[in-house]
């Protein structure tokens, strides 16, 4: 008898500290709850709201990089806005279930379970966390027209 509960007593606390080390800082579940509130904007192709859950450095790019469209001739790209769902669609999968979230003061990381593991950034502006995908755009970009003419 006595063995069954000190066996009974190590599984209990063993789950008990297994819950706590699962749960997430008040920082955390804010920066969690905003990256799904934003994922779930691109999911639902609400691009508007999307593009107001974005970092500033990713609406720059994004402009920036309409702007050059337009002055190289390719016509429907007015502003970032235009090209966040191309974007979004091409190279961004937010799929699979937030497993590590790395706070460092005004900037976090979030880590996606998935066959391969990926990383988004996310920004503290104004006292909103954003998600910042200027280098996984710029970083596919390049990859996308290595070998290619395209500068």
């Amino acid at each position: 008898m006595f063995r069954i509960r000190e066996c009974l007593s190590t599984i209990l606390l063993v789950t008990f500290l297994i819950m706590i080390s699962c749960s997430w800082s008040a920082a955390q579940q804010e920066i969690l709850d905003r990256y799904n509130e934003t994922a779930g904007y691109i999911d639902r192709n609400e691009w508007e709201s999307a593009t107001s859950s974005m970092s500033s450095s990713t609406m720059l790019f994004l402009d920036s990089l309409a702007s050059n469209l337009e002055a190289r001739g390719l016509q429907g790209y007015v502003s970032g806005a235009d090209l966040l769902p191309i974007l979004c669609r091409e190279y961004i999968d937010l799929s699979g279930d937030v497993t590590m979230i790395f706070v460092q003061g005004d900037q976090a990381e979030i880590t996606l379970s998935s066959a391969e593991s990926r990383k988004y950034s996310m920004i503290l502006e104004g006292g909103y966390w954003k998600l910042s995908l200027e280098k996984i755009f710029i970083n596919s970009i390049d990859t996308a027209l290595r070998g290619s003419y395209v500068q």
